[in-house]
This record gives structure tokens, C-alpha cells and sequence, in this order.
């Protein structure tokens, strides 16, 4: 009996081993199983939090450039609008969209000046002036500059570099091309003619120079103007020796009339619906006109305040600077961003300076690094930026 109890606990414990051996090797297996997952997890994250920290990376990058962004044509320029605090090109609802801060037209720069309050301005940082010096351009300077050459320039300039006086800033200034036809006396309150300034306004196949020589005015109205006018017609060769006065009653004009038109070509003051060259609006009293005078919208002119042109060769009008009735003085034209044909094949070459732009909320520096794509199209413009 106790031989059998024995061979009997013998054969239990052997079972009982046999099963504890199964159920280690279960749990075993459970664990690898269990580990091997948390190494294909742990994998996963760490590179999911790789690509992360590359997105990031990749979205500090010193120097990151954006674009190229097409602007067109010679034939066909477009406007291209990009916004500063999100880095990203804009699509504008209407022209005074204040989401934009630079506009890219072929080589033009313009700010945003819809916020009058405070409007986009920009301060040149006067970097790279090595490829000017003394007034003279180092062709090979601007030739062999690339991107990775002139990176050093853009990363160095940091938040130190902010002028101080805030006046260094300097906006885009949009402007009436008449304008400064009147003088303004802010001790009397009088007004009056500024007969020392002169217009040329070039307008159906005629151009005609003008100045007001006399005004007359009752409270904020213009009731009578004179224009001292002489033409250049197409046959001529230059403006007429003796001028023209044309006085117009603007008060009579404006009773029946929303604007007073002007035809230099017959010397009258016409209707809307009649070739004119230039107007002035009547105010809402029409009592008379408002201090200002609009050309013609097919019309183009200049200032001719020191009363130096006698005459305008035909062919030579398009480099006189004629500009359309609102136009604007760029604040990046008085530091321009490239040199034209330095080797006499009509190439655009970035100078690679760095220009500091102020919005509303915050200070970037801005660098163009091409006027090309990789197919060498012009007007594909690239550059870098980045807040201070």
C-alpha cells in the first residue's frame, strides 16, 4: 500500500512537473510575443517621432528657401502674395487684403499698405555692399554668387540688427502723378495756385504740358481753375513756343456735372463721354471741385518741376518714366535686389542683400536668392525668410 501511495505521488508529481513545464513555456512564449511588440511599437514611435523632429527641423532650417513662384511673363505679369507670419503664398479676396505682406511682380518688391495704420515697411541691411564699391559693380561678385555661397549673410543678421529708430523703415508710398498743382498755407489756411510746377501728360497721340497758373476757391471747393497749357501733337517736334490759358468756371461746371473734363486737344472743358485728358471730380456739394486732378485712364504723365523739357522725342517716351494716375514708389526700388545684363545678355542677378521687413506683429529678414527656375525661366522667383 504504501509502495503504490508512493508510486503514486511519484506520478503525480511527474504530471504535475510536466504541467508546470507547459505552462512556463506558454508564458514564455506570451512574453517574447509581448516583447517583440513593444519593440515594433517603440520602433514605430520613435520613428514617427524621427519624422516629427525632421518636419520641425526642416521648418527652422536656417536659410530655407521657398519658391520658385511664377510671375509671369514680360507679355503677362502676375502678382504673386505671400504672407510672412505663415510662411505660405495668398489667394486675395480683394486688393486691400491686409493676410498678405510682400507681392512679387517679375523684378518688383511691394509691401502691403492696406493697414494705413501700419502699413508693411522695409530697412536694407546694406550686406553684400562688397558687389558695389565706390559706385562701381564687381560683375564677378554678382556672377558667382549662389545660394549656399551667400547663406552666411542671411543667417548672421539676427533681431541685434533692428534699427532702433523705427523712421528707417521705409513703406511703399502710392501717389497721384498731378499732384503739388496747388500750394497750401498752413498759418492762413490759403491756397493757391503752384504755378511753378509742371505736368506732361501724354494722352491721345498728343502731349501736352500744363501747369495751374490760377485757382480760385470758396471753403473746400475749387470754384475756378486755369491751366496754362502747350501741346507736342504727333507731327511736331516739340511743344509749342507760346501757351494756352484755359479758365474754367468749376463751380458752373460742377452745378450739372458729377466732374469737369479736360480736352487739351480742342482747349475745352468737355463731357465724360468725350475725349478728355484730364479731370477733376466735383465734391458732394457741387459747389465746385476737390483739390485734386486725374488723368485719363488710357493716359500716362510726369512731373516736370524744374521745367526742363522742351520737348519729348516720340520714340523716347517710354524711358521718360511716364506713370499711370496712381502709382507707387517702392520702397525696395531705392535698394535694389539685382543688377540687369552684366554680361550683356539680359540676365537678372540677386545681390543676395538681406532686407529686414516690418508687419504689424513682428520683424523678418528677407533674401532673394533667384530670378529662375531650374529650367532658367525668368521671373521665378525664390528666396528665404525668416522672423527675428
Amino acid at each position: 500500500m504504501k509502495t503504490f501511495n508512493k508510486a503514486l505521488i511519484t506520478l503525480s508529481t511527474v504530471l504535475a512537473l510536466s504541467a508546470c513545464d507547459s505552462t512556463d513555456e506558454a508564458i514564455e512564449e506570451q512574453i517574447t510575443a509581448a516583447v517583440e511588440e513593444a519593440k515594433v511599437d517603440a520602433e514605430e514611435k520613435v520613428t514617427e517621432t524621427e519624422e516629427k523632429i525632421e518636419e520641425v527641423i526642416e521648418d527652422v532650417e536656417p536659410g530655407k528657401i521657398y519658391g520658385p513662384y511664377a510671375t509671369g511673363s514680360v507679355q503677362a505679369p502676375v502678382f504673386v502674395y505671400f504672407d510672412l507670419e505663415t510662411m505660405s503664398e495668398v489667394t486675395l479676396s480683394e486688393t486691400t487684403d491686409t493676410t498678405w505682406d510682400i507681392a512679387l511682380k517679375r523684378t518688383g518688391v511691394y509691401l502691403n499698405d492696406a493697414d494705413t495704420d501700419s502699413p508693411v515697411s522695409a530697412y536694407f541691411t546694406n550686406n553684400n555692399n562688397e558687389f558695389i564699391l565706390d559706385g562701381v559693380t564687381d560683375v564677378d561678385a554678382f556672377v558667382n554668387a549662389t545660394p549656399d555661397s551667400e547663406l552666411a549673410d542671411f543667417t548672421s543678421v539676427t533681431s541685434t540688427d533692428i534699427p532702433a529708430d523705427d523712421n528707417m523703415f521705409v513703406a511703399d508710398i502710392t501717389s497721384d502723378i498731378i499732384d503739388g498743382f496747388y500750394n497750401y498755407d498752413y498759418i492762413t489756411h490759403i491756397v493757391s495756385a503752384n504755378a511753378a510746377n509742371y505736368f506732361i501728360v501724354n494722352s491721345d497721340t498728343t502731349l501736352t504740358k500744363f501747369n495751374v497758373s490760377d485757382l480760385t476757391t470758396v471753403g473746400y471747393d475749387i470754384t475756378e481753375i486755369t491751366f496754362s497749357y502747350a501741346n507736342q501733337t504727333s507731327e511736331d517736334d516739340a511743344f509749342a513756343l507760346t501757351t494756352t490759358d484755359l479758365v474754367v468756371d468749376t463751380a458752373l461746371a460742377c452745378a450739372t456735372h458729377a466732374g469737369v473734363y479736360i480736352d487739351f486737344d480742342s482747349g475745352a472743358y468737355v463731357t465724360e463721354s468725350d475725349a478728355w485728358d484730364v479731370s477733376l471730380p466735383c465734391n458732394a456739394g457741387n459747389a465746385g471741385t476737390s483739390f485734386s486732378i486725374d488723368i485719363a485712364a488710357d493716359a500716362t504723365a510726369i512731373q516736370d518741376f524744374d521745367n526742363s523739357y522742351d520737348a519729348i522725342p516720340v520714340d523716347y517716351i517710354p524711358h521718360y518714366g511716364f506713370k499711370s494716375n496712381e502709382y507707387t514708389v517702392k520702397a525696395f526700388d531705392a535698394n535694389s535686389w539685382y543688377k540687369y545684363s552684366l554680361q550683356g545678355n539680359n540676365g537678372i542677378w540677386s545681390q543676395y542683400g538681406v532686407y529686414l521687413i516690418r508687419t504689424a506683429t513682428a520683424t523678418y529678414k528677407f533674401q532673394i536668392t533667384s530670378y529662375y527656375d531650374s529650367e532658367g525661366t525668368s521671373g521665378n522667383i525664390s528666396f528665404r525668410a525668416e522672423a527675428l
